[in-house]
């Protein structure tokens, strides 16, 4: 039997517009308040060479039409700050012990919203499942690229990321982390990708560990930060 611990990492990337000046939204357990404001009317005069436009007479934003020569957020005044939130719904997974009979799974949620007229990117990396105290077979073997299902009896780690809530518009997944059932771990891959400002998406990640019987009994870990980027 051996026991296998996933400790996980997520980061919180907020890109501004203007360096040195914080655009934060209010939260609690209860809600999450990304923007407010108490206006009427419109300004920041709508002039050009092509075109550009600020303008406010309320209600949220529908969404953004854009073409060569211009770019709108219809609905409520667009937010004068970049907006990028990345968080997880806890900071570690335990498996437990394992065996060559079962597989060992775990699972945390990952919550992604960005106003960027582009959208945003989310990429991982880390290493697979590592005992540092034992001597001989110490690694349990990352699936690699290329979906698979799980498979008791055989050394394997991986993960798959499908979506599990939101109001459009929305992030996906991507292949080959987006199939339930199947998994994937192939550090630095791109594994959540939206062309255009989403509402906050909830997405399931969820783990796989299997042993073959040769490693070594002990405790073996791993680290794993997912980071978000804005598309530009």
């Amino acid at each position: 039997m051996i026991k296998f611990i996933n400790i996980l990492a997520c980061f919180l990337v907020v890109l501004l517009l203007f360096p040195g000046i914080l655009d934060a939204a209010m939260t609690s357990s209860n809600y999450h308040i990304w923007q407010d404001a108490l206006s009427s009317g419109g300004g920041e005069d709508q002039s050009s060479s092509n075109y550009d436009l600020a303008d406010t007479i309320g209600g949220i934003i529908a969404s953004h039409s854009s073409s060569t020569n211009n770019n709108i957020g219809a609905g409520f005044r667009n937010s004068e700050y970049s907006i990028l939130f990345l968080s997880a719904s806890q900071s570690s997974v335990e498996f437990g012990n394992l065996s060559t009979s079962a597989t060992a799974t775990g699972a945390i949620t990952l919550n992604v919203f960005t106003n960027e007229s582009a959208g945003v990117s989310v990429t991982y990396s880390g290493s697979t499942l590592t005992c540092s105290a034992c001597s001989s077979v110490n690694t349990i073997t990352a699936i690699g690229a290329s979906a698979s299902g799980s498979s008791a009896g055989t050394s394997q780690f991986g993960f798959n990321a499908i979506y599990s809530s939101g109001t459009s518009p929305v992030a996906s997944t991507i292949s080959p982390y987006n199939s339930v059932g199947q998994y994937a771990f192939s550090s630095g891959d791109e594994i959540v990708n939206s062309s255009n400002p989403i509402n906050e998406t909830v997405f399931d990640i969820n783990f796989i560990a299997n042993i073959d019987g040769t490693e070594s009994s002990g405790i073996y870990t791993t680290t794993i930060v997912y980071t978000a980027t804005a598309n530009f």
